[in-house]
């Protein structure tokens, strides 16, 4: 079952999935009401359903928790635009199976939804997803994100010393240590690696 509010990328998928025998399509929706509505018919049928992120009525977090609550045997697998590492952590944590963007080639796209039918215990996430998420993953700890995130909004080290209570000294030192991680030599560099990486926002 293949669920997404883009009726092009439905019929795409679609017609490339009747090019590979082992796959076929038993029915589509474009939101998750409506894939909820048609899974007790087809549910014999129903090997995997492959999902959106991105879609009207119910996200793709609130669809794999209506799902989760079917007693009915399946995988699911997300493909989006999404690129969000915290999301598919926590998706994959709650019963997703696998992780597809809609960027990544058809032919993996359908090799992963194989993969999926035929590996019941195995989980998977495309090639791009595994960039994103290693790109995208902070070395710094909380506090020295927090007193970065202080510094890109233009605090000084007095005021975020004050603002969270430590001595500058101790200021000065987080951010000695930002700066090794990060391979920064001042405060703009810094600001600059970690607003790229979007591990903090301007």
């Amino acid at each position: 079952m293949f669920v997404d509010d883009h009726p092009l990328i439905v019929e795409g998928i679609v017609n490339i999935a009747k090019s590979m025998p082992e796959l076929k399509i038993v029915a589509t929706a474009g939101d998750g009401p409506t894939a909820l509505k048609k899974i007790p018919a087809i549910a014999g049928q129903l090997d995997l359903i492959i999902f959106d992120y991105s879609m009207p009525l119910m996200d793709g977090e609130q669809f794999l928790y209506k799902l989760n609550q079917l007693n009915f045997n399946f995988r699911k697998m997300l493909l989006t635009t999404v690129e969000d590492p915290a999301i598919f952590e926590n998706m994959l944590q709650n019963g997703l199976d696998g992780i597809v963007l809609k960027t990544a080639p058809v032919t993996e796209i359908l090799q992963t939804a194989k993969f999926l039918i035929d590996n019941p215990q195995s989980s998977v996430i495309g090639t791009e997803v595994k960039k994103l998420t290693v790109r995208k993953q902070s070395p710094l700890t909380a506090q020295e994100t927090q007193i970065l995130a202080l510094i890109a909004q233009g605090y000084h080290v007095k005021e975020i010393g004050q603002q969270l209570s430590f001595s500058e000294r101790t200021i000065k030192y987080h951010l000695t240590e930002i700066y090794q991680k990060l391979g920064a030599g001042n405060r703009a560099q810094a600001v600059a690696i970690a607003v790229s990486h979007k591990w903090i926002k301007l």
